[in-house]
C-alpha cells in the first residue's frame, strides 16, 4: 500500500525520514565561535601571552607547538570545567571552551618546570 499523504512532522522528521528537511531545518555551525591560535616552542613562552575573548561565546583554541618538546595550555579557572590542551613537539592540538563570567584568568603550561620558566599568560573575557 502506498501512502500518498503529505510527509508528517512526527518522529520521521526527527530521525531524518521523509519530510525531515521541510520540518526541521539543519543546524548551522555557530557563527559566534571565536578562533584563537596560541603558538609555543622551545623558547618557553606562549605567543600571544595575553588575549581577549567575548564572555559567554565559545572559544576554539589551537595550540601550535613549533618546538621539539611537549607543551600544554591549561586554564584552571574561568571555564565551566578546567581546560587542558596538549600538543606534542611539531604538532597542533585543538580544544573548545566557554568563559561565561567576565574577568581575567591565568593559563600555564603544566609540563614540569615550564610555568616557572615563563610559560604563563592571561585570557580576559569581556
Amino acid at each position: 500500500m502506498v501512502n500518498d499523504s503529505p510527509p508528517s512532522t512526527s518522529a520521521a522528521a526527527v530521525t531524518g525520514g521523509p519530510g525531515a528537511g521541510a520540518a526541521i531545518p539543519a543546524a548551522a555551525p555557530p557563527a559566534s565561535t571565536q578562533r584563537v591560535t596560541v603558538t609555543v616552542g622551545n623558547s618557553m613562552q606562549f605567543a600571544p601571552a595575553s588575549m581577549t575573548v567575548r564572555a559567554g561565546q565559545p572559544v576554539e583554541l589551537a595550540l601550535r607547538n613549533g618546538g621539539s618538546i611537549p607543551h600544554d595550555f591549561t586554564l584552571a579557572e574561568g571555564a565551566s570545567r578546567p581546560v587542558k590542551i596538549e600538543a606534542q613537539g611539531g604538532q597542533t592540538a585543538r580544544g573548545a571552551f566557554t568563559i561565561d563570567t567576565p574577568g581575567t584568568y591565568a593559563f600555564v603550561c603544566t609540563v614540569p618546570g615550564h610555568a616557572a620558566a615563563g610559560m604563563r599568560g592571561t585570557i580576559t573575557a569581556q
